[in-house]
C-alpha cells in the first residue's frame, strides 16, 4: 500500500495503530502480502446508529 502511493495515516488506521511511528516501522520490514492480508482479515468498523444521528 505504501508502494501505491497510500498516505501513512490510512495504512495507520487499517492496522489499528495508535501511533504513527509503529506503523511506519512495520512497513520497513513487512512483507507487502502480510499487510494485505492483515487488512482483509480485519472486520469492518461498526459505528453505532445513535452516533451518527445524534441521538
Amino acid at each position: 500500500m505504501g508502494r501505491e502511493g497510500v498516505p501513512l495515516i490510512v495504512i495507520q488506521r487499517q492496522l489499528g495503530h495508535t501511533n504513527l511511528g509503529i506503523t511506519s516501522i512495520y512497513l520497513q520490514g513487512i512483507d507487502s502480502t502480510e499487510i494485505f492480508d492483515t487488512v482483509h482479515a480485519r472486520r469492518a468498523a461498526m459505528i453505532p446508529v445513535e452516533a451518527t444521528l445524534g441521538l
